[in-house]
């Protein structure tokens, strides 16, 4: 990505968005909330299994990622007021679907394109991977990323171009996971 200046990019309105201390205690219980309502969603007689044997279990990581990224999403709204939606997409749909390259990819809907989502995201992300390798998760050992975070605005939306042409996409067009609708909830 260029390092070149874009007139249109809003500047951080605060560099200091949060405290190192506070983003890891935040990451922490976003990580914590999500594997408990993956747990919570297995039979009872699973709900106690280890870790490492959750792993293996579609259902529990499919729900797993799901949670996290709904955590995730509102965590980043509730940094950047700004923020007038969030959707997840995946990367790559043509991948085994069973499997979970333990990846979450997130567009976001600003006004504006703006730093303080890129840099609120990549605090997430170094938190979020921190408390995941703390968990000593061996599915998060040997990555350095999880968080994927794109910003698209509604011109870009509506003129179908850079991240707004992906809501054109017959098959894997980005699925709404903030705000929340009582009806849908984006993990299908």
């Amino acid at each position: 990505m260029s390092q070149i200046s874009n007139p249109s990019r809003q500047k951080p309105a605060n560099s200091d968005l949060l405290s190192a201390r506070k983003f890891a205690h935040a990451a922490d219980e976003l990580c914590v909330a999500a594997l408990n309502e993956a747990r919570s969603q297995l039979h009872p007689l699973l709900q106690n299994i280890e870790l490492g044997r959750l792993d293996q279990r579609q259902e529990f990581l499919r729900i797993f990622k799901c949670a996290l990224g709904q955590h995730i999403a509102q965590k980043l709204s509730a940094g950047c007021p700004e923020i007038q939606a969030i959707f997840k997409y995946e990367e790559r749909p043509w991948k085994n679907t069973e499997g979970w390259d333990a990846s979450i990819h997130l567009l976001v809907k600003v006004p504006s394109l703006s730093d303080d989502v890129d840099i609120l995201g990549k605090m997430l992300d170094s938190s979020v991977m921190k408390s995941l390798k703390q968990l000593r998760w061996q599915r998060f050992q040997e990555y350095q990323s999880i968080l994927t975070v794109q910003q698209v605005t509604p011109i870009e939306i509506r003129h179908g171009t850079s991240y707004g042409a992906m809501f054109y996409a017959a098959h894997t067009a980005p699925v709404k996971i903030w705000p929340p609708d009582d009806q849908i909830r984006g993990c299908a």
